[in-house]
């Protein structure tokens, strides 16, 4: 197997469970040291007292809620406190929310807003110095197979993952001459938590991909190229609306998400 060219302390939000929850896994796998940021404090401390105890590493947790205003800071100085050097950023957090705009809490629609896109932005923000200084690391961005077309009654939540996909992208252009790899994942269906958030139930055609299998992808594709999509299937609901009118798009994609159908 080839050497995990990344090392030293790996930052993952949305740690507790779903692809997060992989994601600290996987790494700790490779010997990288965690700093897990999530809500739940106790899931955190599960999950770090497990990976220590199975790999040797050291794990940290800061419980935050990234949908409040200037959370990031607060988790610069609790890495900073701890004397941490981040190498690895994995911006994975995120929630989505389903149904009509006018049915929607918009409470709910701006943090998930402040989660999905406020957050990430802060957090790159707060630890991007210290990956130039090093002139090494690399950062992940969560993106969504919704990033690609518009998403009716999805459409705060397609509208943020459309904002992750082109925000790791110009950051891969900006970076890439200063040894700092940049990703956005679009994981499409993939089994996770995300469809209980959402309060919606999907049975997508050929199914779901697990969560393991989309990160491990990812960790081999980071460095090497500016986004992924993985799964021929996804891929190709991707890209597929390059060659259709957006209004077209759209209108098909209401069709098939309607609530009540």
């Amino acid at each position: 197997m080839a050497k995990f060219k990344y090392e030293g302390t790996a930052l993952v939000t949305g740690a507790s469970s779903g692809l997060g929850e992989e994601f600290a896994r996987q790494l700790a796998q490779k010997g990288m040291d965690l700093v897990l940021v999530a809500r739940s404090k106790d899931k955190l401390t599960a999950l770090a007292s497990e990976l220590e105890e199975k790999h040797g590493i050291k794990v940290s947790i800061v419980a935050a809620d990234l949908s409040v205003e200037n959370a990031a800071r607060g988790i610069k100085k609790a890495t900073d406190d701890e004397g941490l050097k981040i190498s690895l950023l994995v911006n994975n957090a995120g929630v989505g929310t389903y149904g009509r705009m006018e049915t929607l809490d918009r409470d709910a629609e701006h943090k998930m807003v402040m989660l999905n896109c406020v957050a990430p932005v802060d957090l790159t923000h707060e630890y991007l110095p210290d990956l130039l200084q090093q002139s090494r690391g690399g950062i992940i961005f969560l993106g969504s197979i919704a990033a690609y077309q518009p998403t009716p009654y999805f459409a705060t939540y397609g509208a943020t993952k459309a904002f992750n996909l082109m925000l790791g992208e110009a950051l891969w252009a900006e970076l890439k001459d200063k040894g700092i790899s940049v990703l956005s994942l679009s994981p499409g269906y993939t089994k996770t938590h995300f469809q209980e958030t959402a309060e919606v139930d999907l049975n997508p055609p050929g199914g779901f991909k697990m969560a393991d299998e989309v990160v491990r992808l990812a960790l081999r594709k980071l460095g090497k190229k500016p986004s992924l999509v993985p799964g021929k299937r996804n891929k190709f609901l991707a890209w597929s609306i390059r060659f259709t009118p957006r209004a077209m798009a759209a209108k098909l994609a209401g069709q098939l998400s309607k609530p009540g159908k």
